[in-house]
């Protein structure tokens, strides 16, 4: 059973802001991550707001493959403000 987009913003955010809290991501974790945001970003029906933040996520991922520390508020925010409204 494919996972909904709803289904895989919220597994994204719990992702990230557990990041954030613990200060440690797994491989796993990481993959799980790139993986989200690469399906994420391909779904056409994504509205531009989100697909800005899901940009975001990835460059920063992209960048510094460590756990998340800074902004994650603010994505998990944009992420649940960004997909209830588009």
């Amino acid at each position: 059973m494919a996972l909904s987009n709803s289904h895989k913003i919220q597994l994204l955010c719990d992702l990230l802001q557990n990041q954030s809290d613990e200060q440690y991501m797994t491989d796993g974790e990481a993959h799980q991550i790139e993986r989200l945001l690469q399906s994420l970003s391909r779904d056409p029906s994504i509205n531009p707001g989100l697909l800005q933040t899901l940009q975001q996520i990835q460059e920063s991922h992209q960048l510094d493959n460590r756990p998340f520390s800074q902004d994650v508020s603010n994505w998990v925010h944009s992420l649940s403000t960004d997909y209830t409204t588009g």
